[in-house]
């Protein structure tokens, strides 16, 4: 099956919310309560918001396609906090493309496109492994900031600047 990663567009944004949502429900399974992840929807709402973010230039993404359909994304933009320069706010690819590589290049894409001497940073659930060793495989480390959220601890990961 041939996949590429490209940068998305403002009509990617259904397929993106449907991505996330679809994600969410399987990922975080066991880490968030199955009653809220039962309830998520896309909404259009959300696709609106995402809509928005791309139109705007607030948030910057790659997806990934397969076989002409989004089977993944990456979301990034200036960091949300003071923990780096630059932010990871998603990546997401659905159960059915992981171990493809397809995350790897999302965040290849990803990170290249941020200038080298900026810090990368991102938010990870304490609770998702698999999640976080993607992230070490890639270079990230942990930076010793977490946060509560809902309920949910979140560990911060950064990759350091890089050199060209």
């Amino acid at each position: 099956m041939k996949t590429f990663v490209r940068p998305a567009t403002p009509d990617d944004a259904p397929a993106i919310e449907t991505v996330r949502i679809q994600t969410w429900k399987f990922a975080y399974r066991g880490a968030m309560p199955d009653a809220l992840l039962d309830d998520l929807a896309v909404t259009e709402q959300n696709v609106s918001l995402g809509r928005r973010a791309l139109v705007s230039g607030r948030a910057r993404a790659f997806v990934a396609e397969a076989a002409g359909e989004v089977v993944g994304f990456s979301r990034y933009g200036g960091s949300r906090d003071d923990k780096s320069d630059d932010e990871v706010y998603a990546i997401y690819v659905l159960p059915a493309h992981l171990s493809t590589g397809l995350g790897r290049a999302l965040m290849t894409a990803t990170v290249e496109t941020i200038p080298a001497e900026r810090t990368v940073g991102l938010w990870v659930l304490a609770a998702n492994p698999r999640a976080r060793r993607f992230y070490e495989s890639f270079g990230f480390e942990e930076s010793g900031f977490s946060k509560v959220e809902d309920g949910l601890e979140e560990v911060h990961y950064r990759l350091a600047a890089r050199s060209e």
